[in-house]
């Protein structure tokens, strides 16, 4: 059981990825509570864990509101002994497609704030609670939006950049107190929209651009791969539970680039 007896906590858990991963960690032996702010898709998600039979709960928590993330926070750690494990699955509609010609300062600035928010009371929140009950892990999601030049992503890319950018730092500062930081980036998960994800709205325009569906969108996303297909959300789900783990170690500052082999342009 590579998580067993590990209290892990999901931020944004109610979506497709943190879903996906609150499954995959209760299969290898985790505890996992998962946090967001709607109470009924935060039900419907725990429902799918526990249909799997696993063991899940649930709280409520709003990342972009610094004291509400910290009273949340301390209430739950103060009740299940400490965190071992906190990932920011957090996520937010934003623009992907429009030039600068066509972006004002807020269309740009909204994911940079929201995301980058999100991830910072999430992270303080959590810190003082980890690392005594062993090695503690926070874990960060990013894109390769962040690393390459997708013209029409310049929010988003800059995002994405940010992220990793903090996963760094934060890593460099946690290291002494025994807590690693380590930061995932998949591709487009081919699976997400179909499981609810808000891609499905988020990848609509560009696809209907084109004349196609989603689906056909995302096909033709695969291959742009090495391997042909994009990252599933199993896939990222595994990497996630392996990344978490002792097995991870001595893993901290670093990248993980979830691609199935991005073809560069």
């Amino acid at each position: 059981m590579l998580l067993e007896g590990k209290n892990i906590v999901i931020f944004g858990g109610s979506g497709a990825i943190g879903t996906a991963m609150a499954k995959a960690f209760v299969a290898d032996g985790a505890r996992v509570w998962l946090g967001a702010r709607n109470d009924e898709r935060l039900a419907a998600a725990a429902d799918q864990v526990r249909a799997e039979g696993g063991m899940v709960e649930t709280f409520t928590v709003d990342c972009l509101d610094e004291a509400h993330t910290q009273e949340a926070i301390s209430a739950l750690a103060a009740r299940i002994g400490g965190i071992d494990v906190a990932i920011n699955a957090t996520s937010f509609l934003h623009d992907q497609g429009s030039h600068i010609d066509d972006l004002d300062l807020a269309t740009f600035m909204s994911p940079v704030e929201n995301f980058l928010t999100s991830l910072f009371n999430s992270s303080k929140a959590v810190v003082p609670h980890m690392g005594k009950r062993g090695q503690g892990v926070i874990l960060t999601l990013s894109t390769p939006a962040g690393r390459t030049a997708p013209p029409g992503h310049l929010g988003y890319s800059v995002t994405c950049a940010g992220v990793e950018a903090f996963s760094r730092v934060l890593a460099a500062e946690l290291g002494p107190r025994n807590i690693r930081v380590v930061c995932l980036g998949p591709h487009a998960i081919s699976d997400a929209p179909q499981a609810g994800s808000y891609t499905g709205e988020l990848f609509a325009p560009k696809a209907s651009a084109l004349g196609m569906t989603v689906e056909q969108w995302l096909g033709g996303g695969a291959q742009t791969t090495m391997l042909g297909r994009l990252p599933t959300l199993a896939d990222v789900a595994q990497t996630a539970a392996f990344l978490v783990s002792d097995k991870a170690r001595s893993m901290t500052a670093a990248y993980v680039n979830l691609t199935a082999g991005m073809i560069p342009e």
